[in-house]
């Protein structure tokens, strides 16, 4: 009488995040922005992707959040100015230890325009940079790239 299943039309990016999920290891999704407003938009835009999701607000949660991971795959969300310490610090905690963090992808959100991300250093160790406001459409796109 009714089929068990429901096709639901999920926009490209989304539904290979889905896919992934669904038949690959479990990725933490972890925020990690100063300002609370912020860190509440990325988890409302991605609750719909059933990640586990972590919000941290400075450095130093982050680090104590990568202990409690123990080297769980996440992809991290990270703001480069916070208090404490700030996101180009903990890329360079992360970029001195890559074995400890190789299974942590990073995409650098940041309230800074482009040029003062221009350090060749820094693309090294990050996966992809998204400047506030955010694209919604893009994240997912960055996001789902990590996955694969």
């Amino acid at each position: 009488m009714f089929d068990d299943k429901i096709k639901v039309n999920l926009p490209t990016g989304l539904a290979r995040i889905m896919d992934r999920i669904e038949t690959q290891e479990h990725y933490t999704l972890i925020i990690a922005d100063d300002d609370p407003i912020h860190r509440m938009l990325l988890n409302i835009h991605f609750r719909e992707l059933n990640m586990e999701i972590e919000e941290v607000a400075n450095g130093q949660e982050l680090l104590d959040l990568f202990v409690k991971l123990n080297g769980k795959p996440a992809i991290l969300i990270l703001d480069l100015h916070m208090p404490d310490i700030d996101g180009y610090d903990v890329i360079k905690l992360m970029a001195s230890n890559p074995e400890k963090y190789n299974k942590i992808k990073t995409i650098v959100l940041s309230g800074s325009n482009s040029d003062d991300l221009d350090k060749d250093w820094i693309h090294k160790y990050v996966y992809g940079f998204v400047e506030k406001p955010i694209n919604k459409a893009e994240m997912i796109e960055l996001i789902t790239e990590a996955f694969n």
